[in-house]
């Protein structure tokens, strides 16, 4: 009597040590989760690839408008997707990767997203408790399941019929024993042998799919903590319907023995051998899911979209000022307090784009950022419904960029022939979608002459389309020559003996400045090179 309750005290001191560390590490958990929110997130490389994985399924069966690699490389998104993913889940930053990847054109097509924004930042206790079931969920690269989910990666093991079969023999050996047990107990033996032989046969491909299996099972219990929210069922009320579907799932899935396990644990292969169960675990879920298979899709999505609206909600309260945007019909941006968000510190600009735009100024004095800052919160604007602005309008439409062209080596082709395909593209998307254009420095790979004709024959072409388009440019001459199709604004700064000031600010006109010369010098160019090309632009002396 003595043993056994000492016996049980050990159980239960065990029992309580294990609930303290538990409660210790969800109380670590919790802590790391409020004091990141609302944070920058950490400036890292992330495994691109991996995360892109659901989006390049996802692409196959969608139909629409899409950022393109171009613009997306362009504009730097996979920065800008950094720098608003704070998903604690690798469902939930596949997802938000490919919906900054698909403007949404549709009327109210944010609405449910709101809804449930606006919920979580109302409501932090219950965004913490689904911040932290997200976060137990976590993230793992190359976790498998977007394959799963589309069908890629679902197939069987091979001869399902056969581990049913197999899985009853030893049932019949043991009736054996009955009649004569040599013959029961030789039949048992044989049958193990068997099924080992099977098993490890078949191991090596199931092997294979346990990052996906734990994953899949990780997924559907977060699922489960979700939905046991009680205050937030009645966002979650769709995704615990399509969760009804798979709850049976997470006993049945196979569990894959821990290979440094002990001993006793060791044991518990044995009848897993002998009644092959993860192979018919396996096989059962892999047609439950596809039985199931939009179901699948759809809750998988659900969960996600939670991951995603907590993102949002983060990135929006790390911004210095943020908007929700305005959309219209009317083809033209309209901007207060606009800044690009990758900018520590940024500097704003308000201002109203009608009718295509043409900007020009001095060597970095802004335009490239300032068109870049207008695509991306176009883009975000369509995607996440958040621009990094005070106010920010738009319409509906594709944005697509040629801005940071190289020469392709590898394709043996020049830095022009690059661009001039760059430019096709832009040429053959504004005849399918409404387009919001931006170009840095049109057809800069020939010779002067040639480009003005060149820019100003596409410029004019893109004018009489379904298309708003901002170029930059240092060609001036396009300023007068497209005046009567194109805004012109430009950007300035000031000269002194000390120095360079740039105010990057947008106004309207054609610059009136040029800087080049004046760079050469406050760079410690030697003093005739600058003179000389001072004379030169003054028509002091021929070339």
């Amino acid at each position: 009597m003595e043993y056994l309750l000492i016996v049980l005290a050990i159980f239960i001191f065990a029992a309580g040590l294990i609930r303290y560390w538990i409660a210790k590490d969800n109380k670590k958990r919790k802590a790391r989760l409020n004091a990141s929110f609302g944070k920058v997130p950490p400036d890292g490389e992330f495994e691109a690839v991996s995360i892109s994985m659901y989006d390049f399924y996802k692409k196959d069966v969608t139909q629409g408008p899409r950022i393109d690699d171009i613009t997306w490389n362009d504009l730097e998104m996979d920065r800008v997707f950094s720098r608003v993913n704070a998903c604690n889940s690798s469902a939930g930053e596949e997802y938000l990767y490919n919906r900054l990847r698909m403007p949404q054109f549709e009327a109210g097509a944010f609405e449910a997203r709101e809804e449930l924004i606006a919920f979580f930042d109302s409501h932090p206790d219950e965004r913490l408790q689904a911040m932290t079931a997200l976060a137990k969920l976590g993230k793992r690269n190359y976790n498998g399941l977007p394959g799963l989910i589309f069908g890629h990666d679902r197939k069987p093991l091979p001869y399902p019929h056969l581990y049913k079969i197999l899985s009853i023999l030893p049932f019949a050996g043991a009736a054996l024993l009955f009649f004569s047990q040599t013959i029961g107990v030789m039949s048992i033996i044989l049958v193990f042998a068997i099924n080992m032989t099977v098993y490890f046969l078949v191991r090596r491909r199931l092997n294979q799919k346990i990052p996906v299996v734990e994953y899949l099972r990780t997924l559907l219990i977060c699922c489960g903590r979700l939905c046991g929210i009680k205050s937030m069922q009645p966002h979650t009320a769709e995704l615990n319907r399509l969760f009804s579907f798979f709850r049976p799932m997470i006993g049945k899935l196979p569990a894959f023995a821990n290979p440094f396990a002990k001993e006793m644990e060791m044991l518990a292969i044995y009848p897993k051998i002998l009644f092959l169960v993860d192979e018919r675990r396996y096989n059962r879920a892999i047609k439950t899911l596809s039985k199931y298979n939009d179901e699948f899709i759809a809750l998988y999505e659900a969960l996600a979209e939670i991951d995603a609206a907590l993102s949002i909600l983060s990135y929006r309260k790390s911004l210095p000022q943020y908007t929700i945007p305005e959309f219209s019909d009317t083809n033209a941006i309209e901007f207060d307090g606009m800044f690009h968000p990758l900018l520590d510190r940024p500097v704003t600009n308000d201002g109203i784009i009608t009718k295509n735009g043409l900007i020009t100024g001095s060597n970095a004095s802004g335009k490239s950022t300032f068109i870049k800052a207008l695509a991306v919160n176009g883009i975000l604007a369509q995607t996440i419904n958040t621009c990094a602005a005070a106010r920010f309008k738009t319409r509906p439409s594709l944005v697509v960029t040629s801005m940071a062209m190289r020469d392709d080596i590898s394709g043996g082709e020049s830095y022009f022939i690059v661009e001039v395909k760059s430019m096709k593209r832009i040429l053959d998307y504004i005849g399918e979608y409404p387009c919001a254009c931006y170009i840095d420095e049109i057809l800069r790979g020939t010779n002067t002459i040639e480009r003005i004709a060149a820019s100003t024959a596409v410029l004019e072409y893109i004018h009489k389309k379904d298309c708003l388009c901002v170029a930059a440019t240092h060609d001036i001459e396009l300023t007068s020559i497209l005046a009567d199709k194109y805004s012109n604004y430009h950007f300035s700064e000031r000269i002194s003996d000390d120095g360079i000031v740039f105010d990057y600010k947008l106004k309207d006109g054609p610059a009136a400045t040029r800087n080049a010369i004046k760079l050469l010098g406050f760079m410690a160019f030697d003093r005739e090179i600058v003179e000389r090309a001072e004379e030169l632009t003054r028509g002091k002396t021929s070339y």
